[in-house]
């Protein structure tokens, strides 16, 4: 049994987080922001959500994980170590 992957295909302008793939059958996800689950859509309301709401057409060849796919364009927050607070001038 293989584990399924997944191609970005589309991301959205005004928020980047939502992105759209497309699985090795051909088949279109919609994943709504950072962390959130692929959600199966038909191919036309895929080209719909890409005209719509005006997604970037993305060219990328790599193929990943399910779990890649969930993090793909997050941005971890950043949380200042014990270190950077003592070089900070007061």
């Amino acid at each position: 049994m293989t584990n399924p992957s997944y191609q970005l295909i589309g991301r959205r302008g005004d928020r980047p987080q939502r992105l759209l793939f497309r699985d090795s059958e051909g088949r279109h996800f919609l994943r709504a922001d950072c962390g959130a689950r692929l959600v199966r859509i038909s191919r036309r309301d895929a080209k719909a959500i890409m005209r719509q709401y005006h997604y970037r057409t993305v060219l990328d060849s790599a193929w990943r994980s399910e779990a890649e796919v969930y993090e793909l364009g997050c941005v971890v927050p950043f949380e200042p170590t014990i270190e950077f607070l003592m070089e900070q001038p007061d």
